[in-house]
């Protein structure tokens, strides 16, 4: 090794190359080597004096690359999450579950690693130590998760089972955001970024039901708002409380099917949301349009076109309130309300009710069916009849690949027989 002078830096050649790299040390980032890629010393000298002087400044500036610890870097991202979280309620959430992944596993794991020390391997080994945790790992011994949530303290049982892929890759989601703030504060380049790799998750067909389950179902939730009584029973008049509700229900059911809306959308529902519904009740079934507006999943809003066949759900929904209450719906009113007028929160009792009684709980392959199911025969009606998938993902308020996902086994008949035919 040929040294050169006694700066702040230390100029040299390795026996291998004719060209000069240097190195230095500044206090709390380690040492550092710089290939100059120059065997002329002069250059070299001016070059040094120049990636020396650069170094420096980004250590005052705290972007110093590759020599931050993943632990600080996971501090400053819950420092800006938790900042930001002020202003919008709904990244609150956000926070909360980031800090939960990062406080137990990321920190714990990564701790005082630098974050480009952290590999592609790293981050393998790191999965692989996060699938035993609860199993054979750090969690073996822990029977309780205590957090606190708005100031007061909680804990739930802990399972000693494998997370699933789909946990992995929420939590996959967090590291990736320490990892891009890395990126952002000039620690490292946004390609270098490892990224963990997870096993396609099985694509479990989503439960729903046929034309003759659907029809079976609607009509026995019709006959349930006037009637009580097994089958071999003398049938008796239900009270009006009774009806009531199972009317509401039918609704709730009739227009999930015809509009495939989440049960938090459909609960979120306000007679406000139902647009062109007092023209549509005056005008012709066949030119009658309605749109809703759905509020759920998201942060904003969305509008949908239901088939016309929701119409009558609502305009049966309408007169039902009007006829409880004795007057017409005012736009603040939930569509799906309780028997004294406030909003119904789930109808989950009734509708199990309403499954067993149909013998619809569960589908041909034993899974069981819930308010989702609705959405679910929503999306295969609408394949089955040949809307592109494009189309039905902005109007599902979901993506393509949802569809694409969960659907793509639904083929309609013309382009079956379109298959079938010979080439």
């Amino acid at each position: 090794m040929n040294a050169i002078d006694k700066r702040p830096y230390e100029l040299f050649q390795r026996p291998d190359s004719p060209n000069w790299w240097m190195r230095f040390s500044i206090k709390g980032h380690g040492q550092k080597r710089i290939g100059l890629k120059t065997p002329n010393g002069e250059l070299a000298r001016v070059l040094a004096e120049k990636e020396y002087q650069k170094a420096v400044w980004s250590a005052e500036a705290g972007v110093l690359q590759g020599k931050s610890s993943f632990s600080k870097l996971a501090e400053q991202y819950l420092d800006r999450l938790d900042k930001l979280s002020q202003t919008d309620p709904k990244r609150r959430t956000k926070y909360r579950h980031d800090k939960g992944i990062i406080d137990r596993y990321l920190v714990p794991y990564f701790g005082k690693k630098t974050v480009t020390s952290i590999t592609h391997a790293r981050v393998q080994d790191y999965l692989e130590w996060r699938r035993q945790y609860w199993t054979t790992g750090p969690g073996k011994n822990e029977y309780a998760i205590k957090y606190e949530l708005d100031g007061k303290q909680f804990s739930r049982p802990v399972q000693h089972i494998e997370p699933a892929q789909s946990t992995l890759r929420r939590e996959a989601v967090t590291l990736r955001n320490v990892f891009k703030l890395a990126v952002t504060l000039g620690y490292m380049k946004a390609a270098d970024i490892p990224a963990p790799e997870l096993a396609t998750a099985p694509k479990n067909k989503r439960p729903s039901f046929t034309v003759e389950e659907t029809e079976t179902l609607l009509k026995h939730a019709m006959n349930r708002i006037a009637f009580v009584g097994k089958p071999d029973e003398p049938q008796r008049m239900i009270d009006a409380k009774t009806r009531f509700e199972r009317m509401m229900l039918w609704g709730f059911i009739q227009v999930a099917f015809h509009t495939g809306m989440r049960p938090t959308e459909l609960h979120n529902l306000t007679w406000s949301n139902i647009e062109g519904l007092e023209t549509a009740r005056n005008t012709a079934i066949k030119d009658a349009r309605i749109r809703i507006v759905a509020y759920g999943k998201g942060k904003s809003p969305q509008r949908l076109v239901p088939n016309v066949e929701a119409l009558g759900a609502f305009v049966a929904l309408w007169d039902a309130f009007k006829t409880r209450f004795r007057r017409a719906p005012e736009p603040s009113d939930a569509v799906f309300a309780n028997i004294d007028g406030r909003r119904a929160q789930n109808y989950k009792k009734s509708l199990n009710s309403l499954l067993e009684a149909t013998g619809l709980k569960k589908d041909a392959f034993g899974r069981a069916r819930t308010a989702y199911s609705f959405r679910h025969t929503y999306a295969t009606n609408q394949l089955r009849k040949g809307t592109d998938i494009y189309t039905l993902a902005i109007n599902m308020r979901t993506s393509v690949r949802m569809i694409e996902m969960y659907y793509s086994d639904v083929v309609p008949d013309d382009m079956a027989k379109r298959l079938e035919g010979s080439f």
